[in-house]
């Protein structure tokens, strides 16, 4: 009687702690990302999305290391530009369901614009 119900409940704790990243195999820059956050695998600690400027696409996934910053392991997120036989990129590391998402850039930043204009106007007059 027992057992069923340690079962139930060691699933549900997984299932509320475990990490969802964007999880995106091949993107084209040019596309506005919509993946939705998916549940990561046991042993996920990080988010990590891997850009390529040079082709134009990126990568999102899962990662079961901690960030890295310049070789030195357990670092804070962050995002480090690259560049190699040609081809220059980025790679982002971060912690936090969703945390690899697309910025929501389009509403805010018109809004954000708007008031701003709208405030040097009022300076001017």
């Amino acid at each position: 009687m027992l057992r069923p119900i340690f079962i139930t409940l060691a699933i549900a704790v997984y299932t509320a702690f475990a990490l969802q990243c964007h999880v995106v195999p091949a993107g084209n820059l040019s596309v506005p990302d919509t993946s939705q956050r998916q549940e990561c695998g046991i042993g996920s600690l990080t988010c990590v999305k891997v850009v390529d400027f040079t082709r134009g696409t990126y990568t999102k996934q899962c990662q079961t290391m901690n960030c890295t910053l310049n070789g030195m392991q357990n670092a804070a997120a962050n995002c480090q530009n690259s560049s190699a036989f040609g081809v220059n990129g980025a790679t982002c590391c971060c912690y936090g369901d969703g945390c690899n998402s697309s910025p929501k850039t389009g509403i805010v930043s018109a809004v954000g614009i708007t008031l701003g204009f709208i405030s040097l106007m009022k300076i001017m007059t």
